[in-house]
């Protein structure tokens, strides 16, 4: 809020005012002064008491209103009101006309109203139009001027000075101003030679060439000739007006009725306490002002409308738009590219914020952000009328920041979380329904280890980060061959890996998919050494140990920490399979797939398994049938089921 503006006032039209009209005695004779004076020498004021309704009101009660303003020293009147061209008003418009000639400097307000016209090709186009003035007001008036507000949005924030798509474009607060320069620019105009108008020309005519001459002027010529620096203000605001954008930001000064307000009825029934005359050079604005009543009348919702529901009245924005204007208070607001450019500038520094460092860090990194931005904001708007955007930065984009940078820190953590644990096992901890310190629960599974065959000579040959980008590019073969059946890695063992098919919820033709995954490693290696060969590169052998059974898949370690495994007799013995391919294959090229009776068992008759014997493995006391897996029958030579028990009963 601002201290209201000097030499400016508000006579309010207000339904108090008219109570006390309505209360009136019979007899205008006992009515108070100076109304009483008013009916004796206007009339027309016998029907006052009657009035229900402001837009009502006897035009010859502001015939007495102008009389009244006049002598109180109001250097411009102007209307808020509409004095159409109404037969129902004629009563009373001779008189006002008479009392506006008198003052000389009075403005008179044209509704500007929209209609909707088809257009030849279809739809609808819009066309403004202005209503039409009483001609002999209109002639009586120094001059006219509508009052339009553009919307944008729920509330008003700006002004037209200039409206291009009226007949009739220069708005009422500026008409204002260049009838309170109108004195002002008559001094000038002889010492600066100006043209003169016709002598017989109207008020309206001679103040349009003054107005003219001036914006043709150079400051540099008028301005040593003006002394007074409220006419200095008011020259400049003038200039501005006439000559800026045709588009204006209000800078408003508190509340409904902050600008200094008189009801009408203080003025016209003053009595034997006369009202307190205006400062030199004030403006008076005549409207409808009231702030006690919701909806009232020719009111518009602004950042200033109050819980009660007050909104601020159409005379006190056009007398805020003639203050702003005169002073230079208009509000300086960025263009769409700059205010663009804000919004997007502070949406990816909260953005960023948001993201650096851990999720409260970020957070109130992100806060002291807006609070920053805020203060910059109001101290923008306090020390440079300079309006920044507040809604879109600090309401809707920091919000949206922090709901964004939580999805990404969560996408993030779902990817590297699926990276270290088993993607179903991931996303079962996103989700919430796994606790990681849940016992892990039997279930049939098949187990795969794999090894590479002198990993140790190969890592002795190769400085460590590339014997490191050899190991990353063997575990993406495998790793792929292994998750294309629907298996999932479980861990890196040094130059091997685990992984399992089955469990909980998995397939039930796990042992066949691990078979799959086995041949489908061996094929991609087979071509991987063909390439490492044309490279001159040596070749990468490879062990595989296949077994099936049930095992317990889940979390195993202390409360504290734990990995996801599986373990199990199953898994254990396909671990010690993989290690006899040592001594049973040793003169496999690529890869050799040893796998236990168990997996020939439940793989089922689509694959060929040779048997290589029965072997005691190491910790177990049961002797275990091990067979090597050969490849895929196809569909013309599939084994029957008896053969398969055949093959797995050795």
């Amino acid at each position: 809020m601002r201290p209201a503006p000097e030499g400016v006032e508000i006579v309010a039209l207000d339904e108090a005012s008219l109570a006390r009209f309505r209360d009136l005695p019979t007899e205008p004779a006992a009515w108070p002064e100076p109304l009483a004076g008013c009916e004796r020498r206007l009339g027309g004021l016998e029907g006052l008491r009657a009035v229900r309704s402001l837009d009502r009101v006897p035009r010859a009660l502001y015939a007495c209103l102008v009389e009244v303003l006049t002598g109180l020293g109001a250097a411009v009147i102007a209307f808020d009101i509409a004095f159409t061209d109404d037969p129902s008003r004629a009563p009373g418009t001779s008189a006002l006309a008479r009392a506006i000639a008198a003052h000389g400097r009075v403005v008179l307000l044209t509704r500007a109203r929209r209609r909707w016209e088809p257009r030849p090709e279809g739809g609808e186009a819009p066309r403004d139009e202005l209503t039409r003035l009483h001609p002999e007001l209109a002639a009586a008036a120094l001059a006219t001027g509508p009052f339009t507000l553009p919307r944008t949005g729920p509330r008003v924030h700006q002004f037209w000075t200039r409206h291009p798509a009226l007949a009739e474009p220069i708005q009422l607060p500026v008409r204002v101003l260049e009838a309170r320069a109108l004195p002002v620019l008559e001094a000038l105009a002889g010492r600066l030679g100006w043209p003169e108008p016709p002598a017989a020309a109207p008020p309206a005519v001679r103040a349009a060439a003054r107005v003219a001459a001036f914006l043709a002027s150079e400051p540099e010529r008028w301005r040593p000739l003006v002394a007074d620096p409220a006419d200095r203000a008011v020259l400049d605001g003038l200039r501005r007006a006439r000559l800026g954008p045709d588009q204006a930001w209000f800078d408003l000064y508190g509340p409904p009725g902050t600008i200094r307000h008189r009801p009408i009825a203080d003025l016209l029934l003053a009595g034997d306490r006369p009202p307190e005359p205006f400062a030199p050079g004030t403006v008076v604005f005549v409207g409808p002002l009231d702030t006690r009543t919701t909806l009232a009348a020719d009111s518009f919702p602004t950042v200033f409308s109050d819980r009660r529901g007050i909104d601020t009245a159409g005379v006190e924005l056009a007398a805020t738009a003639y203050a702003n204007l005169r002073d230079d208070h208009t509000l300086a607001v960025p263009s769409e590219l700059a205010r663009s450019l804000i919004v997007f500038g502070f949406g990816s520094l909260a953005t960023l914020l948001v993201l650096r460092g851990t999720v409260l860090r970020g957070v109130a990194t992100a806060l002291v952000l807006a609070l920053a931005y805020a203060g910059i904001a109001v101290a923008a708007f306090i020390g440079a009328r300079l309006w920044l955007p507040l809604v879109l930065p600090l309401v809707v984009l920091l919000p949206f920041a922090l709901l964004l940078g939580q999805l990404v820190r969560y996408l993030g953590l779902a990817r590297w979380l699926g990276v270290y644990t088993p993607r179903p096992v991931a996303a079962e901890l996103l989700r919430g329904r796994t606790d990681p310190h849940s016992a892990a629960g039997l279930s049939p599974v098949t187990v795969m280890f794999t090894d590479i065959v002198g990993s140790t000579a190969l890592a002795e040959s190769l400085d460590p980060a590339a014997f490191k980008d050899r190991l990353d590019a063997h575990f993406t073969l495998v790793t792929r061959a292994v998750e294309a059946t629907g298996g999932e890695v479980v861990e890196f063992l040094g130059d091997g890996l685990m992984a399992y098919w089955g469990g909980r919820g998995g397939p039930r033709d796990h042992a066949a998919r691990a078979c799959r995954a086995a041949l489908a490693i061996a094929a991609a290696l087979a071509r991987d050494n063909r390439a490492r060969a044309r490279a001159g590169e040596p070749p990468i052998r490879l062990r595989i140990g296949i077994n099936s059974g049930d095992a317990a898949v889940g979390n195993v370690g202390a409360p504290e920490r734990g990995i996801f495994t599986v373990t199990g007799d199953a898994a254990n013995a396909a671990q010690r399979i993989e290690q006899l391919a040592r001594d049973l294959c040793p003169d496999r090229p690529t890869a050799a797939v040893l796998v236990g009776e168990g997996t020939v068992r439940e793989a089922g008759a689509d694959f060929v398994f040779e048997p290589v014997g029965e072997f005691e493995l190491r910790g177990r006391a049961r002797r275990e049938r091990v067979f090597r897996l050969i490849g895929e029958h196809t569909v013309a030579d599939l084994p029957t089921g008896e053969s398969v028990d055949k093959i797995a009963k050795g």
